[in-house]
């Protein structure tokens, strides 16, 4: 009884183990189907011995037992001339490379992307911006030219012609370079503000 019972435990590693090879062929020909704990499992020889995946029939299994299995099952030499448990572990070694190549690409590219998405809001509310500006500019020459056209019609007293005629020119003195092409010029304003809020203040 108890050989019988060695025997079916032998048996069930071997399955184990020839799982583990199939797991590990799978993942290198599709990436993408490999989950984060099989990822994890790559990152050594005793964590890969210890992966659980009790629907794919890979249980727990010890190192030594996964070695002296490996060796006997896969005795012919892949294309580097590796048999045996080296052979099993190169290919571990190969999918983890793989997968940690491909995350390290995607991270790049999700940064490549964020940035794109930046630059591209940036854009927006730039040219959104702009064209606020040249609705304000539109409707502040409008204004002027109305109260321009006030002062000239000639059917104000002329002491309200006066003031209103100070009060454009001033005003205009003060921001006239707000709408100038160089954006610069929209610089600097204060000393003139100042200036015509004195004036003001004394008529």
């Amino acid at each position: 009884m108890a050989g019988r019972g060695a025997y079916q435990k032998k048996a069930q590693n071997i399955v184990n183990v020839r799982a583990r090879h199939d797991l590990l062929i799978t993942g290198i020909k599709t990436p993408p189907s490999v989950d984060k704990d099989v990822h994890a499992s790559l990152v050594g020889q005793r964590a890969f011995a210890a992966l659980n995946l009790p629907k794919l029939k890979i249980t727990p299994i010890a190192l030594n037992t996964l070695k002296s299995l490996a060796d006997e099952l896969f005795t012919d030499p892949d294309g580097n001339g590796s048999t045996g448990f080296a052979y099993l572990d190169a290919l571990r070694i190969r999918l983890g490379q793989s997968l940690s190549k491909a995350a390290a690409t995607r991270t790049v590219e999700a940064k490549a992307e964020r940035v794109e998405d930046k630059t591209g809001n940036l854009m927006a509310r730039l040219a959104a911006t702009e064209a606020q500006s040249v609705k304000r500019q539109k409707a502040y020459l409008s204004l002027y030219a109305a109260v321009n056209g006030l002062i000239k019609n000639g059917g104000l007293q002329a002491d309200a012609q006066e003031k209103l005629y100070r009060v454009l020119e001033n005003h205009h003195a003060a921001f006239a370079n707000l709408f100038e092409p160089n954006i610069s010029s929209a610089t600097g304003n204060e000393a003139t503000v100042t200036e015509l809020h004195e004036k003001n203040k004394s008529t």
